[in-house]
């Protein structure tokens, strides 16, 4: 009996990974020409025969497993509403009902063999990555996944554009302090691909208005909320800063009740921004001028895409970045 050729054995010849042999395989378009054509021809030339997938259209619930940060990332839980993540991808899926089953992104997969949750039909990475093994299962039993702010140029993802979000903040700081403005970013280590964008957004704003920004001096990160007192404070008195860029609304309000307590006037000394329009920045008396981060909108591009591909069948692929709202404040 002939073997029958897999994926795998495309990709051990091609010397490229599983899961981008699978995605050309499952008419992703997502793969560059050059490399799509390598790989259709070198499957055709091995007799490759794609498995037949069944999709069960005429279900009455569709169930898509929405992966979390593990608990060592808690930290994120402190920045965004999951339950609002939800309820977008609902709307995303509009009439078609949708079971939504979470889990924590901890590489183990054998969850995709219990049968007491069904078969998954979608899968959706809120602030986290599949692993290389998690991603070659989905691409061979041909799940459709999406990043939610997270970005990957051979994957589909839904995130808030970084960059124009900050070049809004520089451009307001900017017409407030003139070319007085002497900035700096906080950034947060330990989510380093959102932090540099956002550090490269607040970059790109102050060259496009002739600001001076060095990124090795300018830049301040920290680990945690009480590194705030221990680096972010000293440098302001060091280096003059009058204008500080936070990585997020916890970081801003933080850093606004650590000045406080120094009887440092904001934005009197120096103008503050966030980012995400946290709820918690109602439990201050000023303001603090941010970014509207919306989970609402981010699930419901999820929903949408993912109700497309397993319900319609479309094979469009999706790298999208939305523009959040300015919404102003009193701290700048």
């Amino acid at each position: 009996m002939t073997k029958r050729v897999t994926v795998y054995d495309i990709s051990k010849r091609l010397g490229l990974s599983p899961s981008t042999v699978s995605r050309v395989l499952n008419n992703s378009s997502l793969i560059s020409t050059e490399k799509k054509e390598l790989i259709l021809r070198t499957a055709e030339e091995m007799g490759y025969q794609k498995r037949a997938i069944k999709r069960q259209k005429g279900r009455a619930i569709i169930n898509i497993r929405l992966f979390l940060p593990k608990t060592q990332f808690s930290y994120i839980h402190l920045f965004y509403d999951v339950a609002e993540l939800i309820e977008g991808i609902q709307h995303g899926f509009g009439e078609t009902r949708v079971n939504i089953i979470t889990s924590l992104n901890d590489g183990d997969l054998s969850l995709f063999d219990s049968k007491k949750l069904g078969d998954i039909d979608g899968c959706i990475f809120a602030f986290t990555k599949p692993s290389d093994a998690l991603e070659e299962l989905l691409e061979d039993r041909s799940v459709p996944f999406i990043l939610l702010n997270r970005s990957n140029p051979e994957h589909n993802y839904v995130l808030v554009d970084n960059l124009v979000g900050m070049d809004a903040l520089v451009d307001a700081m900017y017409k407030k302090r003139g070319e007085s403005l002497k900035p700096c970013y906080v950034g947060f280590s330990k989510l380093p691909s959102v932090s540099e964008q956002r550090e490269m957004g607040v970059y790109k704003g102050c060259v496009a208005r002739n600001i001076p920004f060095d990124r090795e001096k300018d830049v301040i990160m920290v680990d945690s909320l009480t590194e705030l007192r221990e680096k972010v404070l000293p440098a302001i008195e060091k280096y003059s800063y009058n204008g500080v860029f936070c990585f997020n609304d916890l970081m801003a309000v933080s850093l606004y009740q650590t000045a406080l307590r120094r009887n440092w006037r904001v934005p009197d000394l120096f103008s503050l921004t966030g980012f995400d329009n946290s709820p918690m920045l109602q439990l201050l008396d000023q303001r603090i001028d941010t970014i509207e981060f919306s989970l609402l909108k981010l699930g419901k591009e999820a929903g949408m895409w993912l109700n497309g591909r397993i319900i319609n069948r479309l094979d469009n692929a999706i790298q999208k970045a939305l523009e959040g709202d300015y919404i102003v404040g009193e701290t700048i």
